[in-house]
């Protein structure tokens, strides 16, 4: 969990997560794009791509995410609430920003069922995804400051 908050970090979150999701957004719309078309506004332009505005909207999103993630991961606001707690309310924040652009933007049907499951599907598989891949750079980091550590008291 990071302790300080720089504007840096917050940016460079933001353009990378916003950097996958525009790239994997692209890759839908070359695959599904055609068949689509109509039913979302993700699909505005069929296969051709994500439009300005959908592209806008995603940034709009991403931005709101981190900075949820910046206020629940470090110490800005709160001091004493458990990490498992702000990890589950960070997974439910997300959740219901992406609810609120869903009906905002019609990024697709609200009334069509099997959009939800897979929505949801995605969902979840990104927030394991996601989990996995920083519990791994956790480990990792930790490594590193553990090395560090046995040489600096071998140094002494």
């Amino acid at each position: 969990m990071d302790k300080n908050f720089s504007v840096l970090k917050f940016l460079s979150q933001v353009f990378i997560i916003y950097g996958i999701t525009t790239g994997l957004l692209n890759i839908l719309c070359i695959l599904f794009g055609t068949s689509a078309y109509g039913l979302s506004t993700i699909f505005s332009l069929g296969n051709s791509g994500v439009s300005v505005a959908t592209s806008l909207q995603f940034l709009f999103a991403v931005s709101i995410i981190v900075g949820l993630r910046s206020i629940l991961m470090t110490d800005i606001l709160i001091k004493k609430m458990p990490l498992a707690a702000r990890i589950i309310t960070m997974f439910v924040c997300a959740f219901a920003t992406i609810i609120i652009f869903i009906f905002l933007f019609d990024w697709f049907p609200a009334d069509l069922p099997l959009a939800w499951i897979m929505f949801i599907v995605c969902f979840i598989v990104s927030c394991t995804v996601g989990t996995l891949l920083s519990v791994l750079a956790e480990k990792q980091e930790n490594r590193k400051l553990e090395k560090a550590l046995k040489r600096y008291k071998e140094e002494e």
